[in-house]
């Protein structure tokens, strides 16, 4: 078999940039988690002390001084609590990050005119698709979804930048807060520092290249808080009013949580006393209120009892009657209805909307849509700092020309809402064909490519139509299309439900 000869001084310019992009894709950027072949030691907390509701409210009452505890205590409830997590997964998972690129100050002059083909438009094209590779490498739905499940978890996310040139392989790094503080601000976006005495030199290796140069600086003037470059800080903070430090988001609920777990133990406790039996063996007494018979010999009969009783069955023997005392001062109130209640105020005391998370005692669709809206809010601000941290990197590419990166506001709830509204957009000749297609998880510079595959390799002009209102009528219907199930008052749904019988 002949071996594929490549020869660059014969290949295109643009042959030899896709070339260059394929090499770069190929020559990955490999972060190492550790060398088995060493002992080493890692700053990560591995484990935690247990929680304690005093403990908890009092570091809440003085944030700046317990930051780590705080942290820590979140980092725990995550691990053990399915609520906490799924809450925190809730708003972390909500945003799809699509995204739409658009050019920085634009100015007409400076394209040029593509129709001849002159220097001005191939040297914007090529910028374009320079940072459109760059955004592309980012792999940012990926990546964004980590960053966003650690800032709200932990209140901050701290990163460090893994990539080997402009649209090579991209990843990014999460460093332990424990030796991290925030320390400047760059275009609207947070840097920080590291303690570079927490790290061993033989441990170097773990971080990217900058971090050995930011170790050499520090053993030149042994200032241990070296700040992280610009161009490879990547730095997500939950709650961007709080300067002095981080919190996360959620850590006012942890009581709650606690109070959950609480109760299910109570539960646990009258489900094991439940089981058990007690068999009690009364001795009969006379008149003067002595044993008709001797001690031994009712013991004699206590053991014979206890000697073939069941597993959960005791037993007891006395000349007094036994009488149990009830204290459920709510009479018939079992425990399950304590732990509904306590999850349900969780979720409550979080903002978010317990029917989320399978409470059956609110079934108002309405109040849900709305509800899920007030949680989107949150996760676009969250968005538009994500978005900032992205054009600022993108800043770093080289050329006059400069780009910058938009998210949309869609979300796994109004992604439907959201193709619709860009759809009807378009066709009124709006310039959001682009974000159409975005919505549609169809990135810009994905377009050509599959547009060329489906009519060149698969053939699909030659696909018939799904039949739709566009291009079928329909008969028999008359009136607007039904409403969703999501925009129906509860009456509405009672009235469908009842029309469906």
């Amino acid at each position: 078999m002949d071996e594929l000869q490549l020869d660059l001084n014969k290949m295109s310019e643009e042959e030899l940039n896709s070339y260059k992009v394929a090499l770069d894709f190929a020559r990955a950027q490999i972060q190492r988690l550790r060398n088995p072949n060493i002992m080493e030691t890692s700053l990560e907390t591995v484990s935690f002390a247990p929680i304690n509701r005093e403990g908890l409210l009092t570091y809440l009452k003085s944030p700046k001084l317990n930051e780590k505890n705080i942290r820590n205590v979140s980092i725990a409830m995550f691990n053990a609590s399915m609520h906490y997590r799924r809450l925190i997964q809730y708003y972390a998972l909500m945003p799809l990050w699509s995204y739409i690129i658009k050019p920085l100050a634009f100015d007409k002059e400076k394209t040029g005119d593509p129709e001849t083909g002159d220097k001005k438009s191939v040297a914007y094209k090529k910028a374009f698709q320079k940072a459109a590779g760059q955004i592309e490498a980012m792999n940012l739905k990926h990546e964004m979804q980590k960053v966003l499940t650690i800032g709200l978890r932990e209140g901050v996310f701290y990163g460090a930048i893994w990539q080997n040139s402009i649209g090579g392989s991209f990843s990014i790094q999460k460093i332990n807060p424990d030796i991290c503080k925030i320390t400047s601000i760059e275009d609207g976006t947070w840097l920080y520092s590291v303690d570079m005495s927490r790290i061993k030199e033989s441990e170097l290796y773990r971080y990217p290249p900058e971090f050995t140069e930011m170790y050499a600086q520090y053993k030149l003037t042994r200032e241990k808080w070296q700040e992280v470059p610009s161009k490879i800080c990547f730095c997500f903070k939950a709650d961007e009013t709080l300067v002095e430090y981080s919190m996360p988001p959620w850590a006012a609920t942890i009581p709650s949580l606690l109070d959950i777990e609480n109760y299910k133990a109570l539960q646990d406790t009258a489900n094991e006393i439940a089981n058990y039996k007690l068999i009690h063996m009364k001795v009969p007494v006379n008149s003067s209120d002595a044993p008709k018979f001797s001690f031994e010999l009712a013991q004699k009969y206590y053991e014979f009892l206890c000697a073939n009783l069941p597993p959960y069955v005791g037993a007891s023997f006395s000349p007094m009657e036994l009488t149990d005392i009830d204290f459920d001062k709510d009479g018939n109130l079992r425990e399950t209805d304590l732990v509904s209640r306590a999850e349900r105020t969780f979720w409550q005391s979080s903002g978010t909307s317990p029917l989320l998370f399978g409470d059956a005692a609110n079934t108002t669709a309405g109040a849900l849509k709305l509800s899920i809206k007030a949680d989107e809010e949150l996760v676009f601000g969250w968005m538009n700092q994500c978005e900032r941290i992205v054009n600022r990197l993108l800043k770093n590419i080289a050329g006059t020309q400069k780009f910058q990166i938009t998210f949309l506001p869609v979300t796994v709830f109004n992604q439907g809402e959201m193709v619709d509204y860009f759809k009807n957009a378009s066709t009124l000749g709006i310039p959001v064909k682009s974000a159409y297609a975005a919505v549609l998880n169809v990135r810009g510079l994905e377009i050509p490519g599959v547009d060329y595959i489906e009519r060149e390799f698969l053939d699909m002009d030659e696909l018939v139509p799904l039949s739709s209102s566009y291009n079928t009528a329909v008969e028999g219907e008359a009136g607007r299309p039904a409403a969703d199930d999501g925009d129906l008052t509860e009456s509405g749904i009672r009235t469908r439900e009842n029309d469906n019988e």
